[in-house]
């Protein structure tokens, strides 16, 4: 019996802990992403970046998700980091998507994965990583940059 005690208040600690130090973890330096409510209740996606099926109505009463979008211009072109707010996890993590658009038209989906609802994301100097600030802390993500 006091073994189980032990190792509840063990859980419960390390339930409380986690998100504290997760909030600790600080994004390293690169090009700043700060997505910003762009298209409410989005039955499609005017930047064409979502289909149709990532943009299903869901609740009640049903609405479609809405998109928040950052932009930014490098040398290597426009960086379009977009985040459905929809389809979230519990924790408020959202799928997003970057996009490059370079200066001669082409347009390449080059990293993806989650972001939290409301958080920053980071595109490394060279090009080659996206830092997300999830619910569990930082994640990195590749990022594949056509030639």
């Amino acid at each position: 019996m006091r073994l189980t005690q032990i190792s509840m208040m063990a859980a419960l600690a390390v339930a409380w802990v986690s998100p504290a130090l997760a909030q600790q973890q600080k994004l390293p330096p690169g090009y700043t992403l700060k997505p910003t409510l762009t298209y409410k209740n989005a039955a499609q996606d005017p930047d064409g970046i979502w289909s149709a099926d990532d943009l299903v109505p869901v609740g009640r009463p049903a609405q479609h998700p809405d998109i928040a979008t950052a932009r930014i211009s490098t040398p290597a072109g426009e960086w379009i980091l977009s985040q459905v707010l929809g389809g979230c996890s519990m924790q408020s993590d959202c799928p997003f998507q970057l996009i490059l658009k370079k200066s001669n038209g082409t347009t390449a989906k080059v990293a993806g994965g989650v972001l939290a609802d409301g958080g920053t994301a980071v595109l490394s100097a060279d090009y080659s990583k996206i830092f997300t600030e999830t619910y569990a802390g930082i994640e990195t993500n590749p990022v594949d940059v056509p030639k």
